[in-house]
């Protein structure tokens, strides 16, 4: 077996010392074989000092181990009440109640010795510390005081409660290893760019450290294109394209859509020609003309024959499109009779409009609208989401963004981009 450096015998404790889950007896075999660092880091410090504490919880040697833990750098809060909890109860089940009181109550230089450490800081200082070292000095030669005391911190199973709750929280705060840290740049999430930045031969270690698997994948991630990567991917980008997406919906809830009247217009005044139209011919149908000359004077003048009288029976029969017409009277030459004078008005035919809409005009192209980026982003979103080939699922789900766009818009225009 190859000696272990005192580098990696840190490391090494580091890691598995400050996992709870490790049993107690491989944790004393491998502090056995490997040595133990002379300069420790503050992570193997706090480990071994919960170690010994979860093994002896409460006795004098515990008070010890606190106020080591509470030395170290942010220590957790439930400290203070572990100490105090221990302290008390060795104080109250001791066989001399004074002696016991005096040794961890008693206050040097005005202050109580449980709340200082060594070097005279209130480590462990709080409301609830000085509360009981000022009860445990006036319980001193005062039995009463001393059996209140003795039912309020008597209880062993309160106290040990009390430390595993420190346990569980320094446990909990004592954050990754070393190793662990140096694995997630090697071949976690940090892994591209610890190897985009590593030379040749440190990539030949990390190779041996990822595994072959492992080093094919993350080469494969240097080797793809940077313009494949999406470079508007941060957190605030995404907040300002949602709030660009949510500026559209309001906008479109707010702004009317002209189309639906402009249609309606368009339909009254197609109607009204079309009326208009089948109203014409239906006079040009009853309004036949009727073959009329000048009377002579030979005609009769009996204005109750029909075609035989020299006016015509209705003006449509001259000009079935005038509303008004004015008859002239003009005296014959050779008769007392009246003539009428039929002047030339032409009579054109109109040529029916249809009622139906014009036929759309399937050669015309649409204009060309141009791509924004929330669009792009959002067709990049989509493809991710539900898949290239899925352009009407797309279309569905992003109506307030792809306004105008058809299936096939989606489609081309991501061809475009993947060729670009």
């Amino acid at each position: 077996m190859p000696r272990v450096t005192p580098v990696g015998a840190s490391l090494i404790l580091e890691h598995v010392l400050a996992d709870p889950s490790v049993p107690a007896a491989v944790v004393t075999k491998l502090l056995v074989a490997l040595p133990f660092p002379s300069h420790p880091t503050p992570r193997l410090r706090r480990a071994v000092l919960l170690r010994r504490l979860a093994a002896d919880p409460v006795s004098e040697s515990s008070l010890d181990t606190l106020q080591l833990l509470a030395a170290l750098p942010a220590p957790a809060s439930p400290i203070a009440a572990a100490h105090i909890a221990v302290a008390a109860y060795l104080a109250v089940s001791a066989s001399d109640f004074d002696d016991a009181a005096g040794a961890l109550f008693a206050r040097p230089n005005g202050r109580a010795r449980l709340a200082v450490d060594e070097g005279g800081s209130p480590a462990l200082a709080s409301d609830e510390v000085m509360t009981t070292v000022d009860q445990f000095e006036a319980a001193v030669g005062n039995s009463f005081s001393q059996a209140v005391l003795r039912g309020l911190w008597g209880d062993r199973s309160a106290t040990e409660e009390r430390v595993r709750e420190l346990l569980a929280a320094e446990w909990a705060a004592i954050g990754p290893s070393l190793l662990v840290q140096a694995a997630e740049r090697i071949v976690g999430d940090g892994a591209v760019e610890t190897w985009r930045a590593a030379d040749e031969a440190t990539r030949a270690k990390l190779r041996i450290l990822a595994g072959e698997e492992r080093t094919h994948e993350i080469l494969s991630k240097l080797e793809e294109p940077t313009s494949s990567a999406n470079p508007i991917s941060t957190p605030a980008v995404e907040k300002v394209i949602n709030s660009l997406k949510t500026s559209c919906a309001e906008l479109h809830s707010v702004v009317e859509d002209p189309l639906p009247a402009a249609k309606a217009v368009a339909d009254e005044v197609l109607a009204a020609r079309t009326e208009k139209s089948v109203s014409l011919d239906a006079e040009e149908a009853r309004g036949q003309p009727t073959t009329c000359g000048t009377a002579g004077p030979s005609a009769p003048n009996d204005k109750g024959k029909g075609p035989s009288t020299g006016k015509p029976h209705s003006l449509m029969d001259w000009n079935p499109t005038a509303r008004t017409f004015q008859w002239e009277e003009s005296p014959g030459p050779e008769s007392s009779e009246p003539s009428l004078r039929r002047p030339h008005l032409p009579s054109p035919r109109r040529a029916p409009v249809s009622p139906l809409p014009p036929g759309e005009n399937k050669n015309r192209r649409r204009r060309a609208r141009k791509w924004c980026l929330l669009e792009e982003e959002t067709l990049r979103q989509g493809v991710e989401q539900y898949g290239s080939g899925n352009w009407k699922d797309i279309l569905n789900n992003n109506p307030d963004v792809f306004i105008g766009r058809t299936p096939v818009d989606l489609k081309d225009k991501w061809r475009n981009m993947i060729n670009r």
